[in-house]
């Protein structure tokens, strides 16, 4: 019966065709049993219609009953449902926390370990900064003993450098004196030296300017004026010559006048050729440089 119930419960539609239909049933069975004329005994009156309105009332109760019943089930499953689902969700969050923590106590072990590793490196450092510390003051002391020890040896050297340096100064004064003397002697033979040298140098220079002046007078006579050779002509004239006077070679240059000018010197110094020779050997130069400018 209570399987049923559910069934109908699942489909309350079909539980009021099923109950519709019974009720059909019922009042033409009613009907049926009137027009037969078989006699039948006699039986008291039932009201089917307020038995099946009865049956109905109770299948509705219990319908009733039933949902209530799936209801209160439904919403018992559902809040342990949603209890299972908070809890998850607890138990999830908690995990997560969990982690969290446990990450974090792994990020502070880490942190501690480094932190250790860093106080023990420090540690070496500082030992070994001790240690070379106390090897730099024992290298200190040594150090001082030996500046010590050399420093009186430097004063016994001192005081045999500063005796040593009075006898060297005695004699480097006497001899400073005897150079000053002699520096003496010699600046007065270097001025009598300059003194003939400017005197030698003045006569050469006159000599030189006599043979130059020789050349150029020599070159001038063998000149031919041409016609176009102005009062104011003049050049530069280079010549190269060979002992004993002949010339190899000439060159006229920054000449005031014509090209007819300057072929005119050019060939007065090749028929010039041998120049006068000098007075005194020592003048003669093969590359001689003198200015042209005729007389009037």
């Amino acid at each position: 019966m209570r399987a049923l119930l559910k069934e109908i419960l699942k489909n309350p539609l079909a539980m009021v065709y099923a109950i519709l239909v019974h009720v059909i049933l019922g009042g033409v069975l009613f009907v049926s049993l009137e027009w037969t004329d078989v006699p039948t005994p006699a039986q008291p009156e039932v009201n089917i219609v307020k038995a099946v309105a009865v049956d109905e009332s109770k299948i509705l109760a219990e319908v009733e009953k039933l949902k209530k019943a799936e209801a209160k089930k439904d919403k018992q499953e559902k809040s342990k449902q949603n209890k299972l689902d908070k809890q998850a969700r607890e138990a999830e969050a908690k995990r997560k926390r969990e982690e969290k923590r446990l990450a974090k106590l792994r990020k502070e072990r880490e942190a501690e370990k480094k932190r250790q590793k860093k106080l023990q490196t420090e540690r070496k450092a500082e030992e070994k900064r001790i240690a070379a510390e106390q090897a730099e003051k024992k290298k200190e002391v040594e150090r001082l003993k030996t500046e010590q020890a050399a420093l009186e040896k430097k004063r016994i050297a001192e005081e045999k450098r500063l005796a040593d340096a009075a006898a060297k100064r005695k004699m480097l004064d006497e001899k400073r004196r005897r150079d000053a003397e002699a520096a003496a002697r010699r600046a007065e033979f270097a001025a009598e030296q300059q003194r003939m040298d400017a005197a030698t140098q003045k006569r050469l220079d006159s000599l030189r300017g006599r043979y130059i002046a020789d050349i150029r007078n020599k070159v001038e006579r063998n000149w031919i004026r041409p016609a176009s050779a102005g009062q104011n002509s003049s050049c530069k004239v280079a010549v190269s010559q060979i002992p004993g006077g002949e010339v190899i070679n000439v060159t006229v240059t920054q000449c005031v006048g014509d090209d007819v000018f300057r072929r005119s010197v050019e060939a007065a110094v090749y028929k010039a050729s041998p120049l006068p020779r000098p007075s005194d050997p020592a003048l003669f130069v093969r590359e001689i440089l003198f200015s042209f400018k005729p007389k009037k």
